[in-house]
């Protein structure tokens, strides 16, 4: 302008190249705009001149505008499929290719230029410029050089343009569209929509891509005569589609979303051969958001729109999903991060992918966490220029090896605390970080700190400190980081996990050992096994009563190992290498026990013959056992006490008085001070032998000792009857240590001799071990057991006939007939209509379900045909098909709602489904009152975290409350196998 002394100069272009429309810059007005090369000339007060060029045309709309065309001869090539004489392609099917063959035209281009000036056209604007003066005609040829070089650059850039188009549908790509997006963004809120073609791969398939290529062409068609020229059309590749568009509210994407996929599935494409259908996902970013940057906003309206397509797409039908913040909130982590890492720069989009493939090749192959650290910051670093990254915690002694800083070899090293500066800045963002779950910058003088959460149940995050000049954050890199960082929290949960197993392994190793050295050392001295405190104070006990002459009480039910203690009483002592005899009280005569204890002489009384110097005599210098003193007669305790307290006797039929040294045990099962009071038992007696008594506790007190004499007594019984050793299985140790024992160790060891005989696999079920538990012997008696304790028995609901399960319980009523009791009461109300009961909790509407199930189960005990049916399956599909059609066949609710994958619900409808077509829905009469308890959960009225999982436990409960002959049966009827019925059964018994 200040070489031609203009005022202002405004330029048009009809059309820059036929992929792009016209372009005008300046102030050109409506009807100023020659839009085509019929131009009116004639028109009175226009003057038309042409310059030296013949390409170059001045006209004179009045003294101070001038209008100058400027065209341009274009040589254009076009592809042209070949045909021979035939009027067909002179290629084979097979060898023919998909690009054509070029065939070259000439067409012309022009743009306009409008110039104005301030007060006159200058003189040598002239159409008699040629004979003007020569200063005046070289300033006109240099202008009309400068007008030449300004159509070769137009003409560049329109072919710029024409290689970023699609060359398929003259659409933008997607790099275009979100450059217009964020230009948009500035003034506007703008909606995206994107719509794919389902199933477009099946036209390829089947007519081939030439045709395929017709259809996305017929789609761009459609889509152009749909949409508003304002409107941004682009094909992001296949048959994926966008439209960017200004809109003021959600319900305009809604609206155009809606509109588009009517018009688009309405056409009916290739000459009316085909209809399509399309899944549709449409977002909003207002204009008010707080978003930094206007690039943002683009990918963030992208990233949107793709998650609400991707929802779509996951629907059994065409659907139309609209992005929805709360409702995205349940779904964000069923998306990737691939698409906010793309940008309209390739060189950008290649660098981030290739980072991407490198740092999880790194954390699928390194196991150590400090050397997986250590080689994604130094990855990092070759990408990014920062000074410091790693893993920040509040336990800086276990994180520190997790923390480094890059050298001016671009090598990571461990932090050294010198560049510690920045560490109670980054504490600070991490609180904020793990409060929002959001990345957190910030600028600490020239430094720029990245804060970014791992994303895992851990109070860790990832921070990168960086010189702010150099350490730019953009929207990319923030979602790139944050996608990384997650892929490394799932590495630091793995390797936290292996951490805590190991120490768990190596507690347990410690424990095992220790264990080891005490059996070995029970095994040695007593042959005593346990583990449980009770035991371990009982063994200090005896080692100090060991070590003295003092006579010790042993005292203990039938079967609880007191032949043990006293056998470790002697081997522990220092008496050990005495004699040690044991006397039978219980099982000798009355008339022969003074003489069996004391000895006799010869000639004594009938039939002594020979001499014999009893029992007493010969533990002289050792240990006597009195055992079961409690069953002596009245008349010998007499004698006994004198010699308990004087320590010498007389034998039968003699009249020397023999002295001995021995420490004397008195073992009995019974209560001696019980027995005192009764008067069997003589109160002095029973004082001299109570000295320091010693209490052998029964096994029901100690139950931490049943696993550890199971495995002594199996592994005994394996060598014994030389078959490998069993195991139990977890049930049957939980059952046992449930049980009270009224036989102690002696009935553990025969229960578990007669399973080892009769197993005949390795595992050893409880149902083996042929015992009848207290809470089914309660049962039996009218009671049942809730926590240990007896609690009235609850009658189930009788059928018609008024037969009742043999093994629930029945009331009999005044006239001898069978009360027909209702079930119990339900938590809340329970009516007799076909409905389930409006529930306050989830814990009410459980509750009653299980009450109902319990009740179908006692009814189906009597039909042969429910005997062993899969409940457990059929509740599930009766839950999962009601909340299908609850949600009007939606999947992605009905998954949401069950708490299960979208995959595994259309799994299992269209199982269900398929099996309802076959007619295969045979249930019990009263299974309404199942379905009709399921609804509420179904409709959504009543919410269930993992609900499906907690119904499978429900009947799981359900059926162990039932009578099953074997676990194999409990499992059939759950409908799982039985691995998985007893991983289901441990996790039922951690909740109780």
């Amino acid at each position: 302008m200040s070489f031609s002394g203009a005022k202002n100069i405004s330029v048009f272009h009809p059309q820059v190249s036929d992929k792009m429309g016209e372009v005008v810059v300046g102030e050109f007005e409506n009807d100023e705009l020659p839009l085509t090369q019929d131009f009116d000339f004639e028109h009175p007060g226009v003057i038309q001149f042409n310059s030296r060029n013949s390409d170059i045309v001045y006209i004179v709309l009045d003294q101070k505008t001038v209008l100058i065309k400027i065209s341009e001869y274009i040589i254009a090539e076009l592809p042209t499929p070949v045909r021979d004489a035939t009027g067909s392609d002179n290629q084979s099917s097979d060898s023919k290719s998909r690009r054509a063959p070029i065939q070259s035209f000439s067409t012309t281009s022009f743009f306009w230029m409008k110039v104005t000036f301030e007060s006159a056209i200058p003189s040598w604007f002239d159409q008699n410029m040629q004979q003007g003066n020569p200063e005046e005609i070289e300033k006109m040829a240099s202008i009309e050089q400068m007008l030449e070089s300004a159509s070769m650059q137009i003409r560049l850039i329109g072919d710029y343009l024409a290689l970023l188009s699609d060359p398929l549908t003259n659409l933008n790509p997607r790099t275009v569209m979100q450059n217009k997006i964020a230009l948009l963004s500035q003034n506007y809120s703008v909606g995206l929509v994107m719509l794919h073609c389902i199933d477009f791969h099946q036209i390829n398939k089947k007519f081939g891509h030439e045709f395929g290529d017709n259809v996305i062409r017929e789609i761009a068609t459609e889509l152009k005569s749909v949409t508003r020229e304002a409107d941004i059309l682009s094909r992001f590749g296949g048959a994926l589609f966008g439209v960017a568009f200004p809109a003021n509210e959600k319900t305009d994407v809604a609206s155009l979303a809606k509109k588009l996929q009517r018009v688009l599935q309405q056409k009916q494409y290739l000459d009316g051969a085909i209809n399509l259908q399309f899944d549709l996902g449409a977002a909003i970013v207002e204009h008010d958001e707080k978003i930094e940057t206007e690039s943002e906003r683009a990918s963030t309206l992208i990233n949107r729109t793709d998650q609400a397509l991707k929802v779509a797409q996951q629907e059994n039908q065409p659907s139309i999903i609209t992005w929805q913040k709360d409702d995205f909130n349940l779904y964000q982590q069923q998306f990737n991060y691939l698409g906010g890492i793309f940008t309209a720069d390739t060189i950008t989009d290649y660098r981030n992918m290739l980072l991407l493939w490198d740092i999880s090749s790194l954390i699928a192959d390194k196991h150590d966490l400090t050397q997986l650290c250590q080689s994604v910051v130094q990855r990092l670093a070759q990408t990014f220029d920062f000074s410091c990254a790693g893993i920040i915690s509040d336990d800086e002694l276990d994180q520190m090896s997790y923390k480094f800083s890059i050298d001016v070899a671009d090598n990571a090293v461990a932090l050294n605390t010198k560049d510690h500066a920045f560490l109670s800045e980054i504490k600070q963002m991490k609180n904020t970080v793990l409060d929002t779950k959001k990345p957190s910058e910030r600028y600490v003088g020239s430094s720029l700190l990245l804060v970014l959460p791992l994303e895992i149940e851990t109070d860790d995050c990832f921070f990168i400190c960086g010189n702010a000049e150099h350490f730019e954050v953009k929207h990319d890199t923030k979602v790139l980081l944050s996608g990384l960082t997650r892929q490394l929290g799932k590495a630091l949960r793995r390797s936290r996990l292996e951490e805590e197993l190991n120490r768990k392994l190596e507690s347990q190793n410690e424990q095992l050992q220790y264990e080891l050295a005490q059996l070995k050392e029970g095994l040695q001295v007593s042959s005593i096994i346990y583990r449980s405190q009770a035991m371990e104070n009982l063994m200090k006990q005896a080692k100090r009563a060991a070590l003295t002459d003092t006579t010790v009480l042993v005292t203990g039910e039938s079967g609880t190992g007191k032949e043990r203690l006293i056998n470790a009483l002697h081997t522990m002592g220092n008496r050990g290498d005495k004699p040690f005899v044991i006397v039978d009280c219980g099982s000798i005569p009355e008339t022969l026990i003074e003489s069996e204890l004391f000895g006799y002489v010869k000639g004594a009384f009938t039939g002594a013959q020979n001499t014999s110097q009893g029992k007493v005599l010969d533990a002289n210098g050792g240990i006597l056992v009195l055992d079961e003193i409690g069953e002596l007669p009245l008349n010998m305790q007499t004698k006994l006490l004198r010699f308990v307290q004087e320590k010498h006797f007389t034998p039968v039929g003699g009249n020397k008085v023999i002295e001995v040294d021995v420490k004397i045990i008195a073992v009995t099962n019974r209560d001696l001070a019980q027995e005192v009071e009764l008067g069997t038992f003589r109160k002095d007696l029973y004082y001299r032998l109570n000295v320091l008594t010693l209490h052998n506790p029964p096994l029901r007190e100690r139950v931490e000792d049943i696993a550890l004499l199971s495995s002594h007594f199996l592994a005994k019984f394996a060598e014994q009857f030389k078959v490998e050793k069993r195991v139990l299985s977890d049930t049957a140790l939980r059952r046992m240590a449930e049980y009270s024992w009224p036989g102690n160790i002696r009935e553990l060891e025969n229960r578990l001799m007669q399973a080892t005989l009769l197993s005949e696999g390795q595992v050893i079920e409880w149902e083996l071990l042929n015992i009848e538990d207290d809470a089914q012997h309660q049962a039996q008696n009218g009671y049942a057991t809730t926590n240990g304790l007896p609690s009235p028995p609850v009658t189930p609901v009788m059928q018609s006939n008024g037969i009742s399960d043999n093994n629930a319980n029945s009331t009999p009523a005044q006239n001898g007939q069978v009360t027909h009791q209702p079930p119990p009461t339900a938590p809340i109300h329970q009516t007799e209509q076909h409905s389930a009961p409006q529930f306050i909790s989830s814990d009410d509407c459980l509750a009653y379900l299980l009450e109902l199930f319990k009740q179908q189960l006692a009814a189906a005990g009597q039909h042969p045909q429910f005997f062993n049916a899969p409940f457990g399956n059929w509740i599930e599909d009766e839950l999962i098909i009601k909340t299908y059609l609850a949600t009007d066949r939606k999947m992605r609710q009905t998954a949401a709602r069950l708490s299960i994958s979208q995959s595994t619900a259309r799994r299992k409808v269209d199982k269900i489904l398929a099996e309802m077509n076959q007619n295969n829905q045979h249930r019990p009469d009263n299974w309404h009152q199942i379905t009709d308890a399921l609804m509420p959960i179904a409709e959504g009225k009543v919410f269930i975290a993992n609900c499906v999982a907690k119904i499978k436990l429900l009947v799981l409960e359900g059926i162990l409350s039932t009578p099953v002959y074997s676990m194999a049966q409990a499992a059939e009827m759950l409908g799982v196998s039985e691995p998985t019925f007893y991983k289901l059964k441990r996790e039922l018994d951690a909740l109780n």
